[in-house]
Parts: structure tokens; sequence; C-alpha cells
């Protein structure tokens, strides 16, 4: 009997030992939390979630940038997988016909937002790396992910289709004759 008295004044111990520190490591969260300005706990508004996304977006280009350099060095091309010299740099680079202007609008004319990335509130940027070939046709489309960060699928996926998708381009030269050239192309998804 002494044996049973002493387990159960021990179990009342233990769970009033166990509640009281419950409460202690509650109240001293609570005091963590009230302590904290609003400003922090509050979510990010857009304007400042875009500003982090643009910094963020010109980090990852500069560091692309950066190792596009360096391969140049390397290499001035490579071939690929059917054999085809593919030129980094060509003496011309390949245009989109009509200039830069006209890609912006063939861009903002043909993207689709995933709706459901939109319901989500999603935003990301995609690096687009294709092959403009010797006959202006676009081929060879991989997506990347900005640097340091996981963007979404179906922002991988519409960019993929709205690159595969572009019209006829004008190839990049090299002795004055029509080449392969590699091009890369930042997509970035925005909401409005």
């Amino acid at each position: 009997m002494k044996t049973t008295m002493n387990i159960f004044m021990l179990t009342v111990i233990l769970l009033s030992t166990q509640a009281c520190g419950s409460k202690s490591e509650k109240s001293a969260e609570e005091a963590i939390v009230q302590d904290v300005p609003a400003e922090s706990t509050a979510a990010l508004t857009l304007e400042e979630k875009r500003a982090k996304l643009e910094e963020k977006r010109a980090a990852a280009a500069e560091r692309r940038r950066i190792a596009f350099e360096e391969r140049l060095k390397s290499s001035a091309f490579y071939t690929d997988a059917k054999g085809n010299v593919v030129f980094n740099k060509a003496e011309v680079d390949p245009a989109f016909v009509g200039g830069n202007e006209a890609m912006m609008k063939y861009l903002k004319e043909n993207i689709v937002f995933p709706p459901e990335a939109e319901k989500e509130g999603l935003e990301g940027t995609v690096f687009v790396d294709f092959v403009i070939g010797a006959n202006g046709m676009v081929r060879e489309v991989v997506v990347m992910d900005a640097a340091g960060e996981e963007t979404d699928q179906r922002f991988k996926d519409e960019a993929i289709r709205l690159v595969t998708s572009m019209p006829k381009w004008t190839p990049g030269k090299q002795n004055g004759k029509p080449v392969d050239v590699s091009y890369s192309l930042p997509i970035t998804f925005q909401l409005m």
C-alpha cells in the first residue's frame, strides 16, 4: 500500500511539474510574441514581395552572366547531342524578328499565368535556355530555376510552352554563315 501511495504521489508531482512547465513555456512564448513589432509578424505586401523577387532575379541573372563569360573563356562553342556545333556567342547574335520590343510584345500577349498559381498568389522567375538554329527555329528548350530557389513547376511548363511556340528568329551568323547559337531568356511571372 505504501508503494502504491508513493507511485501515486510521484505521478501527481510529475503531472503538476509538467503542467507548470508547459504554462511557463507558453507564457514565455507569449512574451516573445508580444515583444516582436507587428511589422515583422505581418505578411509582406505585394510591393515588398516584388522588390525581393526582383533582387533575387537580378542576382541570379548576374551569376548566370558570370557563368556564361566563364563558359566563353573555355570554349566559344560546343557540340550538342545530335552532333551539331552550337556557338555560345556568334559574331552576329540571333534576333527575334522585329527586335527586343517585338519579343517583349510577343511574350506579354502570349504568356498564360497558370490559374492555380494565380489563386495561390505565387510569383517567380525562370531562366529559359534554348538554341536558335541556323534555320531560325527554337529548339532544345530547358528551364532553370533562379539560383537558390525552386520555382513552381507550372511556371516552368508555361515558359517551355511559350518559348517553344515562338515564331522563327533571324539566325546568328559566324563568318557570314547562319549558325546554331545558344540563347538565354529570363521570364518573370508577376501578378497584376
